[in-house]
């Protein structure tokens, strides 16, 4: 997109924020921008020959018939819908990384106090009207030691939340944990407010990370590298009164491990709140699994009054940026984009 160009069409299929359409309205005052329903995958054959930048859940379905298209903005951090889909080196991807941090890190927070605490337990205690006073409905957090898969803005505010609850925070991740000012942060946050681990891991010693945890909370995005990362040999490695929290994707985690090392006591327990098969069937073996919380993919957050806001302000601060010649915030490399 150019700032003077009339010509340049920017296709949005995402809901609707008013003050976000305004704003964006005010920075690209030289492009035309269409809304489509949310959702669209299809740019109207009446756009294809303009459209220059598109924001929507994936890829444009007629990639090949777009000429002049020069950015991709997804709509969710997880960009596996856009690997392999044949965008060419020409194409910047974006992903909205940093848009749910926030919601993601509080529902992490939520379930280790649920399943340290036997949330679940107590729940069924009121249902029976048994008055249960057990040390495990008074188990405390402060000075476990929790290990964060990935250490992306997701895994940063997990160690910023967990931090305050006074956790100790171990990584894994396959680069060095630091600053990112390629990265959105809805809060504009410097260097200096970068959460140091106490101990950071490559990846290529996860046994050595998974072993000295309490928790496990996967945070990683589902690309073919990290497609059951956390396998049997993982579930191994961890120690038996661990808990696992994957608000990531599903793929990460190895379902049929999963499922053994809770039927056989090697793991304490875990929360879920992504899925193998989603929506989950009333019928779907997942729910019957031991020891385990499952919530309904909610823990983005994407209905909350937040979400939107933040998913429009990143889409016009790259705007600003494309306009100006600036690099774009989060985007995707070429070759993870081939995977």
């Amino acid at each position: 997109m150019s700032p003077e160009s009339t010509d340049d069409q920017l296709v949005i299929a995402l809901p609707q924020d008013p003050a976000g359409l305004e704003r964006l309205r005010g920075i690209a005052q030289h492009t035309r921008i269409a809304l489509l329903e949310p959702g669209a995958l299809t740019v109207p054959a009446e756009l294809a020959d303009t459209v220059t930048g598109f924001c929507g859940d994936s890829v444009p379905s007629n990639l090949t018939e777009l000429p002049r298209l020069r950015w991709i903005q997804l709509a969710s951090a997880g960009f596996r819908q856009a690997i392999g889909a044949g965008v060419p080196d020409t194409v910047a991807v974006t992903n909205a990384s940093g848009v749910n941090d926030i919601p993601i890190a509080e529902w992490c927070a939520m379930m280790m106090l649920a399943l340290r605490r036997d949330l679940p337990g107590t729940f069924a205690d009121q249902q029976a009207h048994r008055w249960d006073r057990s040390p495990v409905h008074q188990a405390e957090l402060r000075g476990l030691r929790v290990g964060i898969l990935g250490f992306g803005n997701i895994g940063q505010q997990v160690a910023r939340t967990v931090r305050a609850l006074g956790l100790e925070v171990w990584v894994a991740s396959r680069s060095a944990p630091g600053f990112r000012p390629d990265r959105y942060d809805p809060l504009d946050r410097g260097p200096e407010e970068v959460p140091i681990p106490d101990r950071s891991f490559g990846l290529d010693r996860l046994p050595d990370f998974l072993s000295g945890l309490d928790f496990l909370v996967v945070t990683v995005p589902a690309t073919p590298t990290t497609d059951g990362l956390i396998d049997d040999a993982a579930f191994r490695a961890l120690p038996p009164t661990a808990y696992l929290l994957n608000p990531a994707r599903a793929s990460v985690v190895d379902e049929q491990a999963l499922r053994s090392a809770l039927a056989e006591g090697r793991l304490a327990g875990a929360a879920l709140d992504v899925h193998y098969r989603s929506p989950m069937a009333a019928d779907d073996p997942t729910w019957e699994l031991p020891r385990v919380i499952i919530t309904s993919h909610v823990s983005g957050s994407s209905d909350s009054t937040f979400f939107l806001p933040r998913l429009w302000d990143l889409l016009a601060r790259n705007t600003e940026r494309l306009l100006a010649g600036r690099p774009l915030l989060n985007r995707i490399t070429p070759a993870d984009l081939a995977g």
